[in-house]
């Protein structure tokens, strides 16, 4: 819910300046920050913004061209390509409960009647986006009718429990489909994802609230999902697959996938979660790998004009959660801080706008990551890294949310040829995406100063890499805890089946030694050297607390693991439990055992891979 995300993310944006989310902000000094393009990741399809609710207005404002053109031309504006549809349901005429800019009319105001006049002004906008470029469409859905609800109204059933009418569940996937169907037919989008949810589990979605909203406990979103992929193949819609969860959190966005049906997990092509709470990412980034789904950050907004909140977010959800897309919730809000934009969004037509730092920031990201960047192996927490083979760039975004200068070098030593310049552009308070002069790369390095409190983005043309990318299968390395500094052992270097795993000093032994062995998907078997078995969690459990072992190899999914970086470090994601690789209590001392554990930024759950041979 909108409303209550205001009064959480607001409530704690100034603290979230420096250090947030477990991410190191940038100090005072100089360090240097690598890049590695041996280590690729996800293939970005974009940036973008959701239509609600601003759409519905600014879509009749007489300057909404300005608007479409500062949010979706790759030359006047920040390029965002990815746009969010709302498929309103459409509230009882006799109610007057919704705030004017939320009350996205439905195409269905009365039962079995369509009207395809409806919702112009927010449609005017999807168009323009796409004329300027956008060019991946999602359509999702905050409730169903008004009289397909048990409490007759779109704001949610009193209480928050679930308000979609038991024999309408077949009625509102029909609805969904229906719309999407007149959209590809009549106005040539098509839709690449729907969704019937938006933050399904939560019981905010309350009779009279200003929005509208619909609770799903789990076993009726399973219901509705096959419901509407149903409909989706009944109507011959192969163009549009189903995304879920929708959830506030990632960790409930995690936890509703998990309890769909095998049939219904099938239908998912995209699994999208918001993120204004959870801290799983791991575990969320291991269910769209293990089974082959696209992962999505579908809605994130927070209330820091400044942006900085939302550049640490968007390198944590990118380089955490491995998502594809990155989209931000309103483009064009009311509330001080949350839209790259401010706008009243009322009945007056008060066309004027105030631009919010966080505009530029996201363009930091938006108008240089382009779709087809892959993201690669970055050393540094503060800096995305992100590389186009087809085009020999590569763009560092770096941000420092401190109140002092930095000195960086960046090590680009790792590509085969780099261009002999780097073009940069600058956000900071006195700065809007401001072009600096160009900075000299010599010896594939340069150094620039990060700026207190900014994003600045650095574009290096002519760079290539022909080089191999992953893990070396013959390759032996140390795995380095961050947090204590020791490595990880076999107890007693035993070469039995169940021995125990542990931090220890190194002493250079064979069992502090490791290999990386691919199982596909991106996961990977990790082997002793010493005794040749793998690193496993002990019977299979998806407990967090469990003990690692080593063990044979015998196929198990507890027995692969995905590493995720970290910025300079990994962390390690088991498959079968989506749990990470820690050393217990984040104890910094030797002997201390390594455990799995749910996902917490902790630097204990972080270890540095150092080649030895």
């Amino acid at each position: 819910m909108k409303r209550i995300k205001r009064i959480l993310a607001g409530a704690v944006a100034g603290g979230m300046l420096a250090g947030s989310f477990g991410l190191t902000a940038s100090a005072a000094g100089s360090y240097t920050a690598a890049a590695d393009p041996s280590m690729q990741y996800q293939t970005i399809e974009g940036w973008g913004t959701s239509l609600a609710w601003w759409g519905k207005v600014v879509g009749g404002y007489s300057n909404r061209d300005e608007y479409a053109d500062k949010m979706f031309s790759t030359t006047s504006g920040i390029g965002l390509n990815v746009l969010r549809y709302n498929i309103g349901g459409g509230e009882n005429p006799s109610l007057n409960y919704l705030e004017y800019r939320k009350a996205v009319p439905g195409f269905q105001q009365t039962q079995g009647v369509y009207d395809w006049t409806a919702d112009a002004n927010q449609r005017y906008m999807l168009q323009a986006a796409k004329t300027r470029g956008a060019n991946v469409f999602e359509a999702f859905s905050n409730s169903a009718p008004y009289w397909m609800t048990n409490s007759g109204s779109v704001t949610g059933a009193s209480g928050g429990t679930n308000n979609l009418k038991t024999d309408y569940y077949d009625d509102f996937a029909d609805y969904l489909t229906e719309v999407v169907k007149h959209f590809r037919d009549s106005w040539g989008i098509t839709f690449k994802t729907l969704t019937p949810l938006n933050e399904p589990v939560s019981t905010w979605w309350s009779l009279g609230n200003n929005q509208e909203g619909m609770h799903f406990d789990r076993a009726n979103q399973n219901t509705i999902l096959s419901q509407v992929n149903a409909s989706l193949i009944a109507k011959g819609l192969t163009g549009t697959k189903l995304s879920a969860p929708e959830e506030y959190s990632v960790d409930d966005s995690s936890v509703s996938y998990n309890s769909y049906t095998n049939a219904v997990k099938s239908a998912i092509t995209q699994i999208n979660t918001h993120t204004y709470g959870g801290t799983n990412r791991a575990a969320f980034r291991n269910i769209a790998a293990s089974n082959g789904k696209t992962p999505w950050v579908s809605e994130y907004g927070d209330g820091d004009a400044s942006g900085l909140t939302m550049s640490r977010t968007i390198l944590k959800d990118i380089r955490n959660m491995g998502v594809t897309a990155w989209i931000y919730w309103q483009a064009v809000d009311s509330a001080d801080g949350w839209g790259f934009f401010k706008n009243v969004l009322n009945s007056t037509q008060t066309t004027s706008y105030t631009v919010n730092k966080k505009y530029h920031v996201m363009g930091n990201y938006s108008k240089f990551i382009r779709p087809g960047y892959k993201i690669i192996g970055m050393s540094d927490a503060n800096t995305l890294a992100a590389y186009d083979a087809a085009s020999s760039k590569l763009v560092l975004v770096t941000t420092n949310s401190a109140a002092t200068d930095t000195s960086v070098t960046y090590d680009l030593s790792k590509f085969t040829t780099t261009g002999s310049s780097a073009a940069a552009y600058r956000t900071s308070s006195t700065e809007d995406l401001a072009q600096l002069s160009n900075v000299t790369v010599a010896n594939k390095t340069f150094t620039a100063n990060a700026k207190a409190s900014s994003v600045t983005t650095y574009v290096i043309s002519n760079v290539t890499y022909t080089g191999t990318t992953g893990y070396p299968s013959t390759a032996i390395y140390k795995l380095v805890n961050k947090n204590s500094g020791l490595v990880m052992d076999v107890n007693g270097a035993s070469t039995a089946n169940s021995a125990s795993i542990i931090q220890y000093t190194d002493n250079g032994g064979n069992n502090q030694r490791w290999k990386l062995v691919p199982a596909g998907n991106g996961y990977y078997k990790i082997q002793n050297v010493n005794s040749d078995l793998l690193l496993d969690v002990n019977q299979s459990s998806t407990a967090g607390g469990t003990s690692l072992i080593q063990y044979q190899d015998n196929g198990g999914y507890n027995q692969q693991w995905l590493p995720v970086d970290a910025g300079g470090s990994l962390t390690l994601v088991n498959r079968n439990s989506g749990l990470t690789a820690d050393v217990n209590q984040a104890s910094t001392a030797s002997g201390a055992s390594v455990i799995q554990w749910a996902d917490n930024n902790g630097t204990n759950q972080q270890w540095t891979l150092v080649k030895v041979n």
